[in-house]
């Protein structure tokens, strides 16, 4: 429970599942014991939280950690995994998700940490299709997150955790890979509304790249002037907490929408020196950061649109 603070997810929980402090601490605890813990004057023992959290149907396992057992092989595997994803690099992914697949235990929330990345892995190494994709996320969702669905036009705020939230994020991905966006600005707005509440330590951070995702979706469906807002909002904390691959990608985005402007005529062709800036910063923030991959991808880019080499 150190990355939440309790009785907030507790407070949350409670008020998105429609119960009263009454109805939550029968049988568990005092109504003034309740209240206490909701506003953090009361240090909450394992066991009444994981009561209190069950009379609200919430998974309680050590708040869904992942690669809980002590087989530091199976970290050290996760993590090399990660690595090769965060490049690109899906072979090599693809060797370790076999290796974590042939360590992993009965433990609930890394067999679903297992499901849910060997399901995205798939995607990449095309063995399933975007449509595969979106259904067994759904079919991952329905099993963790539930009730996910009813908070999505809600302005009830339900306290999703890590892996919800990461659960949550990849399917907003892949609901953009079918085109249908409108679903995943529905998941990205319903997250960012939760997480600012500031019910997790660190929340800004998880914020980043939820709201960056966002701001693709509405480019995406035309609305270029608010995925700029959102691209302005988002740049000073990318910069405060020094994370490049979402510096880069908000750059790119930045440039992107500008681009789409002009050639709507919402912009003049004066404009074009912003994009002309936005693909230089995003590519050489790429160079920094020894991200190959993009640093290519805005190369061919800037190469594309104006004709001459970036540098």
């Amino acid at each position: 429970m150190g990355n939440y603070n309790v009785g907030d997810m507790i407070r949350l929980s409670r008020i998105a599942n429609g119960m009263t402090q009454e109805e939550l601490s029968e049988g568990v605890c005092s109504v003034e014991t309740l209240s206490r813990i909701e506003n953090g004057k009361h240090k909450v023992k394992s066991d009444t939280y994981r009561q209190l959290m069950e009379k609200m149907y919430q998974i309680t396992e050590k708040n869904y950690a992942v690669c809980v057992s002590r087989d530091m092989e199976l970290i050290q595997e996760r993590e090399y995994f990660e690595d090769a994803m965060a490049k690109h690099d899906f072979e090599k992914a693809d060797f370790y998700m076999e290796q974590m697949k042939k360590l992993v235990g009965k433990d609930a929330s890394t067999q679903r940490y297992i499901r849910r990345e060997s399901t995205f892995l798939d995607y990449y190494m095309q063995r399933i299709t975007a449509e595969q994709l979106v259904e067994a996320l759904e079919e991952l969702a329905e099993e963790v997150v539930p009730q996910y669905k009813k908070f999505l036009d809600s302005d009830v705020i339900y306290p999703f955790r890590e892996q919800e939230i990461t659960l949550l994020k990849r399917l907003a991905v892949a609901y953009g890979r079918i085109d249908e966006y409108p679903k995943s600005i529905k998941i990205c707005e319903m997250l960012l509304r939760s997480l600012r509440e500031g019910y997790m330590a660190e929340w800004e951070i998880e914020e980043l790249s939820i709201a960056a995702n966002l701001s693709k979706y509405y480019g995406a469906v035309g609305n270029y002037r608010y995925s700029m807002e959102l691209c302005e909002y988002i740049l000073p904390k990318v910069r405060k907490y020094a994370n490049a691959p979402i510096m880069t990608f908000v750059l790119g985005e930045m440039a992107w929408n500008m681009n789409e402007m002009i050639e709507s005529g919402m912009e003049g062709e004066e404009k074009a020196e912003y994009c002309r800036k936005k693909y230089k910063q995003a590519y050489f923030v790429s160079a920094a950061a020894s991200g190959e991959l993009d640093k290519k991808v805005f190369s061919d880019l800037y190469e594309t649109m104006f004709g001459e080499k970036i540098e």
